[in-house]
């Protein structure tokens, strides 16, 4: 019968256990994942980051690090217009818009208020001046009403919402409210006063869009009536933004602002300037001036949530608003939900994965 002639020795059962046991643990050990490394903030802190005093207060450089400043991201700038002219918006224009005064596309700015808001924004990042918090977003300007009340215009806002949208943008920036409280036993008022653009934000919010409103300038305790729409008509919240406006240094409220009141669940606190010595931003015959009150702070709002978008470009806008009032600071006086909403805007903690 043949014979076995192994060319190797067999080893035992006790030399296989040996051998096998350092590969058992190797497999049982996981390789440690390393930690993200804290984003490189330096390179964004420039003069012109310094000069728009409310930047640093929101850790914007943070969300800048970590690719957050708003390319591919339109919003819409319902307001006075805006120049278009100016250096500051090259390339930061998608659309020229539609001005709703002189009924014709394309805008201009006899007030300024839109240019100064527009720089709050998305001013460009070009070591003049100051720079918007998302400089390299795209605007979508809508002039309407200059110098009369927004409920004598319904219509136009609601036209110029459409419009917006319709042209791709999905955040509204509208530093602007009608100057009544918003109250919820008045909803016939507000029905009879905002019948189409009350309509068309319900449409624009239910395919996913995000409105952002100043809470007011009357410091009052409850914002003004477009802010606190949500109270009246639920089904707004989702897609709605009141901002409330701090001093310069973030360490309490301006002089102008309305509290967050009724709002508080869908509101945000942001600096918007003190008296005279207000953000620095864009004048509409291309100097720079100060501008306070919570127009910039809606501005500087519509602006993080492009930042953000573009941070987060998986995320739809409705997504990233909850992520920036679920991340906002509310240690110390920003715990003070009736005053400060959701607490102090942190884009270090909102744009982190």
């Amino acid at each position: 019968m043949p014979v076995f002639h192994p060319t190797k020795p067999l080893l035992s059962l006790h030399h296989l256990i040996l051998l096998t046991l350092p590969m058992l643990l190797l497999g049982c050990m996981s390789t440690p994942t390393p930690m993200p490394a804290e984003p490189d903030t330096r390179r964004f802190e420039s003069p012109e980051y310094f000069a728009q005093k409310a930047l640093p207060i929101v850790k914007a450089s943070s969300l800048y690090a970590r690719g957050g400043t708003g390319q591919g991201v339109r919003v819409a700038l319902i307001d006075s217009g805006l120049n278009l002219e100016l250096p500051e918006f090259y390339g930061r224009i998608y659309d020229p818009g539609y001005d709703f005064v002189r009924h014709q596309p394309g805008v201009i700015d006899v007030k300024g208020h839109g240019t100064q808001m527009a720089g709050i924004l998305a001013a460009n990042k070009n070591d003049q001046g100051i720079h918007g918090i998302a400089f390299n977003a795209q605007l979508i300007p809508m002039r309407f009403g200059d110098d009369r009340e927004p409920f004598y215009f319904d219509s136009e806002i609601a036209q110029a919402w459409d419009l917006a949208y319709t042209k791709g943008a999905r955040i509204f920036s509208n530093s602007w409210a009608n100057p009544i409280e918003a109250n919820t036993n008045e909803v016939p008022v507000y029905e009879r006063l905002m019948g189409e653009s009350l309509s068309m934000a319900k449409k624009l919010v239910a395919e996913g869009a995000v409105f952002v409103f100043s809470t007011g300038n009357e410091v009052k305790r409850e914002p003004l009536a477009e802010p606190g729409l949500p109270a009246l008509v639920p089904e707004l919240e989702k897609g709605w933004i009141a901002v409330m406006a701090l001093k310069n240094d973030g360490t309490a409220i301006n002089l102008k602002s309305n509290y967050c009141g009724l709002a508080a669940r869908w509101c945000i606190a942001v600096p918007g300037g003190d008296g005279s010595a207000g953000l620095l931003t864009t004048s509409k015959d291309s100097s720079y001036g100060p501008t306070a009150g919570t127009s910039p702070a809606a501005a500087l709002v519509s602006g993080a949530l492009a930042a953000l978008q573009s941070r987060f470009p998986e995320m739809t806008p409705q997504q990233i608003r909850e992520r920036l009032l679920s991340t906002a600071n509310r240690t110390g006086i920003y715990a003070n939900s009736e005053a400060y909403g959701r607490g102090l805007m942190d884009l270090e903690a909102a744009s982190r994965l």
